[in-house]
């Protein structure tokens, strides 16, 4: 249970004020005249990330666990608790049902949860993603919140008793301003994804993603029906070998790394730093897996070191891009960009991007392996530091997908063969340390 209880007081009232300056403040406090007004007691140690943006039309913050000190990634998300501001009690039911329609899939459940003060939530979930939570809507007057428990053990137990002992401390007050006085961003939009100019034309953006979801559709009907691909094979854990014919090329460019004293050549990455394959380094957050049916499977998943601004270019030379911007259910990757191959089976995911490169957007078509589909940075959860700046690489087969075109379950896939485009051109090989002419953890790699 919650021992040595502290009080945080969640948002101060000045838009000014960043995530840094916030968690800094005094440990004991209750704010509650802010843009969200809520509080929550939690023990000490963990830290409160003030949001930079909206999303889905909800406001608020996240409170995480006090990680491992030790660890390359430290800290986890405990709970989001936002205001729904765009969201009338009376609508929480269809919001609900929703929600459990959207993940057939799945097994979601609807449940009571009590709350302090006699107030009682309406919980449902766990929602599939990198981090899965529980999602649940309280009434308080007029107001809903929307509060995401994520719960280390949401994929089997649900809500536990430590979760229950966080959302029995809560306390709501009248919130003293408006959350569009704060002039914040959508998470989504242009402004907050895109540098200026590369921003698509709107009119496109919303006829693709419709018929993206069309295709989602009818890819998911034919999946299990498709015959496997020659040389694909089940391997280790449920995760999948890719077939070694398809193509997948190295995502950075002539211009990676170009910076002096980086300690990389320029045009050249390094493969694995920090993950590769398997080990184990990005927190407890659900990585590292092969099947499991609601989170991402990266058991495969490299990061590659790159500079900030470095463009990453599609691993495929045809695909359609499934989902292009940030979610609460992938928090970790922060923006990113998931491609389905032609093939309708593989899709893959760069994650931690800085930027989106014009022309990606849910539904645009990958035509040509020289297009950029955005730039490297160190986007992600507030307290899972990323480390330096790096391309996160994963690869699922046929995963399911979110309503908003964002991969979840399917699959882990290991990628061993990577054509790069110096000189003549080859192929690399992934494997193992001992493997003659493999590359592995700590090799350059050339674009």
């Amino acid at each position: 249970m919650i021992s040595v209880l502290t009080v945080l007081g969640l948002l101060t009232t000045d838009a000014s004020v960043g995530a840094e300056q916030a968690t800094e403040r005094p440990r004991m406090q209750r704010t509650a005249d802010g843009a969200v007004g809520a509080s929550v007691s939690h023990p000490g140690g963990w830290v409160l990330q003030r949001e930079a943006y909206t999303y889905n039309k909800t406001y608020g913050f996240t409170l995480w666990r006090q990680g491992d000190a030790a660890a390359d990634h430290g800290g986890t998300p405990a709970v989001r608790v936002a205001l729904a501001y765009d969201l009338k009690p009376g609508q929480i039911d269809d919001r609900v049902r929703q929600t459990i329609s959207d993940y057939p899939d799945l097994s979601l459940e609807r449940q009571a949860v009590g709350l302090a003060k006699g107030r009682v939530g309406v919980a449902v979930g766990p929602v599939p993603g990198s981090t899965p939570f529980t999602e649940v809507y309280v009434p308080v007057e007029s107001r809903v919140y929307k509060i995401n428990v994520y719960s280390e053990g949401a994929g089997e137990e649900g809500i536990n008793a430590d979760d229950r002992a966080l959302l029995s401390s809560l306390r709501f007050a009248p919130p003293s301003r408006p959350v569009a006085s704060l002039d914040l961003p959508a998470a989504n939009s242009p402004e907050a994804l895109y540098a200026p100019g590369d921003a698509p034309d709107p009119t496109v953006v919303a006829p693709a993603a419709k018929e993206e979801s069309f295709a989602e559709g009818q890819a998911q009907d034919t999946t299990y029906g498709a015959t496997s691909t020659s040389g694909e094979r089940l391997i280790a854990e449920g995760c999948y070998l890719a077939d070694p014919d398809f193509f997948v090329q190295t995502q950075q460019g002539r211009y990676a790394n170009s910076r002096s004293r980086d300690g990389i050549p320029t045009g050249y990455t390094i493969i694995g730093k920090p993950n590769y394959w398997g080990e184990y380094t990005h927190g407890s957050i659900g990585m590292g897996r092969c099947d499991d049916p609601d989170h991402t499977n990266d058991m495969y998943a490299v990061d590659y070191p790159l500079n900030r601004g470095d463009a990453i270019f599609t691993p495929f030379r045809c695909g359609t891009v499934t989902f292009a911007g940030r979610n609460e259910s992938h928090a970790a990757y922060g923006i990113m960009v998931t491609i389905r191959a032609c093939n309708g089976k593989y899709v893959s995911l760069a994650g931690h991007l800085d930027s989106l490169a014009a022309g990606i957007y849910r539904g645009a078509k990958i035509g040509s392996r020289n297009m950029v589909i955005g730039y490297a940075g160190d986007t992600g959860g507030c307290c899972i530091p990323v480390g330096r700046v790096h391309l996160h690489q994963a690869f699922y087969r046929y995963p399911s997908y979110k309503p908003d075109g964002s991969p979840y379950a399917g699959r882990g896939l290991k990628v061993v063969r990577h054509h790069y485009f110096r000189g003549e051109g080859g192929v690399y090989t992934f494997g193992c340390r001992t493997c003659s002419g493999v590359k592995t953890k700590g090799d350059l790699i050339s674009y």
